[in-house]
């Protein structure tokens, strides 16, 4: 009877530490792509290196860490995770002012600029309590997350999606929709 206990253990503990690791790797990519945020425009190449570069040496050194105390096959949970991040992790250019569009890891991506107190009234009634800040690129951002409007029948307020500028949540919509349904507009104060 013990011998099937563990084995559930070691597969809670994998999932708790593969869980752990997707959100140290969401919050990573949008702290890096918030730190080189001061990176100007005619050095966006190198910005992009930077945070690739970035986000591979942090995926190495955590799942090195997460597999030394994990005492299944380190090397199986190892090429799992890496390969998992590998797929996951947005490399293509990030929205800006000089940009306007581009395409994102979740479609087109555009941005604007409007007051956001009704949308931000509108979330908190749904119960979102996150602090409504700028962030210093101009990122409009409701707690950890990136602003975006969206098709709200494909993407319900309240949804996380992946933009180029970090981890997004839905907040609003717009006349877009209905012409690019897949599209996603992030809220700035370009």
């Amino acid at each position: 009877m013990k011998k099937p206990r563990r084995k559930r253990c070691k597969a809670k503990t994998y999932n708790m530490i593969l869980s752990l690791y997707i959100v140290v790797m969401i919050l990573a990519n949008a702290n890096l792509v918030y730190g080189i945020s001061d990176i100007h425009e005619d050095r966006v190449e190198e910005a992009e290196l930077f945070k690739t570069a970035s986000l591979k040496s942090l995926s190495t050194t955590f799942i090195t860490s997460a597999a030394e105390s994990f005492s299944m096959d380190k090397m199986g949970f190892t090429e799992k995770a890496a390969s998992y991040f590998e797929e996951h992790i947005y490399r293509g250019p990030s929205l800006s002012k000089g940009r306007g569009t581009i395409q994102g890891p979740s479609g087109k991506e555009t941005y604007y600029n409007l007051n956001m107190s009704g949308v931000v009234r509108i979330m908190r009634r749904m119960g979102y309590d996150y602090e409504y800040w700028v962030r210093d690129d101009g990122v409009k951002m409701f707690g950890n997350y990136v602003m975006v409007a969206a098709n709200l029948n494909l993407r319900p307020r309240g949804s996380l999606v992946q933009t180029s500028l970090g981890m997004g949540i839905v907040c609003d919509t717009g006349g877009f929709a209905k012409r690019n349904p897949r599209q996603i507009d992030i809220a700035t104060t370009w």
